[in-house]
């Protein structure tokens, strides 16, 4: 993976946190390379401002993977109006504990 040659794409939705304006030609330069994070200099092509950013890369196939290898119970349906006013008639004229309630 070229880190540089995708931090140069990105640069340009990035702005400069000192002036403002967008990073598109700026200057980067790696200063250390510990896959998968890599922190790099970046210097502003108008105002000349330098500063380091660090940036850790996922990969988004194994993110993708993990997510469809584990997708959990479905989620349960909503509420029906008709099951809510079934609840609250049955939590108004209920006299006694919660444990009660949930006996079978």
């Amino acid at each position: 993976m070229d880190i540089l040659s995708l931090m140069r794409e990105r640069a340009a939705t990035e702005v400069c946190p000192r002036c403002r304006r967008n990073l598109r030609n700026c200057e980067l330069a790696m200063l250390r390379e510990d896959d998968p994070q890599f922190t790099l200099q970046v210097t502003c092509a108008l105002c000349r401002v330098t500063f380091v950013i660090v940036v850790q890369v996922r990969d988004r196939r194994e993110q993708e993977v993990a997510e469809v290898a584990d997708p959990g119970p479905p989620p349960a349906p909503p509420l029906s109006g008709e099951e809510l006013l079934d609840l609250h008639e049955l939590l108004r004229d209920h006299q006694g504990t919660l444990t009660d309630l949930l006996k079978p």
